[in-house]
C-alpha cells in the first residue's frame, strides 16, 4: 500500500467511511499480527481475518507496524509471562496438545513469547482499538454538528477548491459526514471473502515454492538446538510426493573449537515422514550419507549457543608392543576408538539434555533464550509426548578422520531429541571400520609392516588362534563387543 492510498483510505475513516466496528477489527487485528513472532499459522489466520471480516485496512497497517515494534522490544517480558502461563498456570496439556496436533503444531503455540503476548495483544490492543475508535466517531459527530450549524463551515465546505484538496487527500466522499456515520456495515463483504480465498491459495502456492527454503531454515534450528552451535546448509530439497530429502553442504559447528567444523558433508539423503512435518517434528526413517568429513576448519568462526567442555587428552587404548606391530594403522584404530567415544557422550549428551528439560529451570531456560533469542525460544522441548526430531536409521559411509588415514563408517538406529520416549526401541551409534579401505591401506603399508596382513582379522576372528588374541581383544574393545 503506498503512501498516497494510506492517507486517503485514513481520511475516509476520519470522514466517515468506517463504523466504530470496522475500526477495532482493523487496530486489535493488526496489532495482534505485529505481536505474534516470527512466521505461523497463527498470522496467516489473523491476516485472512482482516481480509474476511469488514476491518479498517490502513488502520490495520498503522497498529502491525506498532506491533511489531512492542514485540521487539518487549521479547523478554512475553517469554517471562509465556513461562509463568505454561508452567505455572496449568497451560503444559494445552500446549502439549497443541504441539502434537497436525497442522495446529504449525500455529506455534509453544512458543514462549507467542503465548506470552496474548495478554497484551488483549489488554494494550484493546484499549487502544476502543479508545481510537471512539475518539473518530466522537470528532466526527463534533464536526459534522458543527458545521451543520455554522453558515460559514457550510460555506467553506462548499468551495470547490476546498472540495477538490479534499477529494485529493481524502478520497470520494459517498455521502453527508452525519449521514455516513450513522450508517451500519455488513461484517463480511463478498469482496473480502473472494480476497481472502485468493490470497490462500496464493499462500498455497508460496509454500511450494518457498518449502525448500522453509524446511532448511527448520533443519538449522533444529540441529543447533540440539549441537549448541552454528549449523549451515547451502541447499535443502523436499519432495513431498516422494517424501525424500536431499541436504547439501552441511556444516555443523564445533562448539569446543568454532573455527573448526564437527562434521560436514557434501550430499545426505534423507527418508522423511511427511505426516510429522505438519506437526513441526523431523521424523526421518533412514539417513544415507557418503563421504563425511571431521574437524575441517571453517571459512569464518561459527556462533556457539551452549559451551562445551573441551575433551582431555587420553592415553592410548592399544598395547604399545601391538601398536608398533600395527604401525600405521594403530592410528587408524586409534582415531576410530575417539570417534566411538565422541558418539557415545553424544548420546549421553540427549539423555542428560533430557533429564534437564523434563524439569525446567526458569534460570537455565532463560540463559538459553538470550543466547538463541527470546523470539525463537521453545517449550516444546520440554512438554513434548514425542521427540521433536528422530532418526530411525543412520548410514554414513567414507567418513574421513585424517587425510592420511583409511576412511570409517558409523550406524546408528533410534537416534532422538527425547531418547526415553522412544523405548523400548533402543538408541544405538556406533563407528566401525571399513574393511576394505582398511585392506587397500594394509595393502599399501604391507611391505613396511612384515606380516601385518596375516596378524589383522578381517569378518570374523580366528578364536583358535593364541597369537592373535590381542588383535582380538582390542578389536573387541573397538567394537564395543
Amino acid at each position: 500500500m503506498n503512501p498516497i492510498k494510506l492517507i486517503c483510505k485514513l481520511g475516509k475513516a476520519l470522514r466517515g467511511g468506517a463504523t466504530f466496528r470496522d475500526m477495532f477489527l482493523g487496530i486489535f487485528l493488526g496489532f495482534a499480527i505485529g505481536m505474534i513472532p516470527g512466521v505461523n499459522l497463527t498470522i496467516v489466520f489473523l491476516i485472512l481475518l482482516v481480509l474476511f471480516l469488514n476491518a479498517t485496512g490502513a488502520l490495520a497497517v498503522l497498529s502491525f507496524v506498532l506491533g511489531r515494534i512492542l514485540c521487539l522490544v518487549l521479547a523478554p517480558v512475553t517469554f517471562r509471562l509465556g513461562y509463568m502461563m505454561i508452567h505455572d498456570m496449568g497451560l503444559i496439556g494445552l500446549v502439549r496438545s497443541a504441539s502434537d496436533t497436525p497442522v495446529v503444531a504449525m500455529m506455534d503455540l509453544h512458543i514462549y513469547c507467542l503465548i506470552g503476548a496474548i495478554p497484551l495483544i488483549i489488554v494494550i490492543g484493546g484499549l487502544m482499538a476502543w479508545f481510537v475508535s471512539r475518539s473518530v466517531v466522537k470528532t466526527r459527530a463534533a464536526i459534522a454538528s458543527a458545521a451543520g450549524k455554522s453558515e460559514k463551515a457550510q460555506k467553506v465546505a462548499g468551495n470547490w477548491f476546498v472540495r477538490f484538496i479534499m477529494r485529493i487527500v481524502f478520497g470520494k466522499q459517498k455521502g453527508k459526514l452525519a449521514d455516513m456515520d450513522e450508517a451500519k456495515s455488513p461484517l463480511i463483504r463478498k469482496g473480502r471473502v473472494i480476497a481472502a480465498v485468493v490470497l490462500m491459495a496464493l499462500l498455497a502456492v508460496a509454500g511450494m515454492i518457498f518449502l525448500d527454503s522453509l524446511v532448511k531454515q527448520g533443519m538449522k534450528k533444529a540441529i543447533a538446538a540440539g549441537y549448541g552451535a552454528e549449523v549451515n546448509i547451502a541447499k535443502a530439497d523436499l519432495s513431498l510426493r516422494e517424501g525424500r530429502l536431499v541436504i547439501e553442504g552441511l556444516q555443523v559447528t564445533d562448539a569446543a573449537k568454532p573455527t573448526h567444523n564437527l562434521f560436514q558433508a557434501e550430499k545426505i539423503v534423507a527418508e522423511v515422514s511427511i505426516k510429522d512435518l505438519l506437526t513441526r517434528r523431523f521424523v526421518i526413517n533412514l539417513i544415507e550419507c557418503d563421504a563425511m568429513r571431521m574437524d575441517v576448519k571453517r571459512e569464518s568462526p561459527g556462533k556457539v549457543y551452549r559451551e562445551k567442555p573441551k575433551a582431555k587428552e587420553e592415553a592410548s587404548w592399544i598395547p604399545g608392543d601391538l601398536a608398533g606391530k600395527l604401525g600405521k594403522s594403530a592410528e587408524y584404530y586409534e582415531e576410530i576408538k575417539k570417534f566411538n567415544e565422541r558418539l557415545q557422550k553424544l548420546r549421553e549428551y540427549l539423555k542428560s539434555d533430557e533429564d534437564e528439560a523434563s524439569e525446567p529451570d526458569p534460570d537455565a531456560i532463560a540463559e538459553r533464550a538470550r543466547a538463541l533469542g527470546y523470539l525463537k525460544m521453545s517449550a516444546k522441548d520440554y512438554l513434548a509426548k514425542k521427540p521433536t526430531w528422530v532418526i530411525r536409521h543412520i548410514k554414513v559411509s567414507h567418513i574421513e578422520l585424517l587425510p592420511t588415514l583409511p576412511t570409517f563408517v558409523v550406524e546408528g538406529k533410534n537416534i532422538s531429541s527425547h531418547p526415553s520416549l522412544l523405548l523400548p526401541e533402543k538408541m544405538t551409534l556406533s563407528a566401525k571400520p571399513d574393511d576394505e579401505a582398511l585392506k587397500d591401506f594394509l595393502l599399501k603399508s604391507a611391505g613396511k609392516n612384515g606380516g601385518l596382513l596375516d596378524d589383522i582379522p578381517f569378518g570374523k576372528k580366528d578364536k583358535k588362534s593364541d597369537g592373535k588374541k590381542k588383535e582380538s581383544d582390542f578389536l573387541d574393545n573397538l567394537f564395543g563387543k
